[in-house]
């Protein structure tokens, strides 16, 4: 029982560690500037009526 809780432990603690560098690589991607014009390109998608 301790080795799970131990392992539990470990596991929460770099989960933290790759959520917060998942988040920090998605937020360079998205604010990245040559990828402005596709993102905000896209971002009109819902805004087109293609009836």
């Amino acid at each position: 029982m301790e080795t799970f809780i131990a392992a539990a432990l470990w596991l929460q603690q770099y989960t933290v560690v790759a959520m917060a560098l998942i988040f920090t690589g998605l937020m360079v991607t998205v604010f990245w500037p040559g990828r402005r014009e596709r993102f905000e390109r896209d971002a009109q998608i819902p805004l087109h009526d293609d009836r």
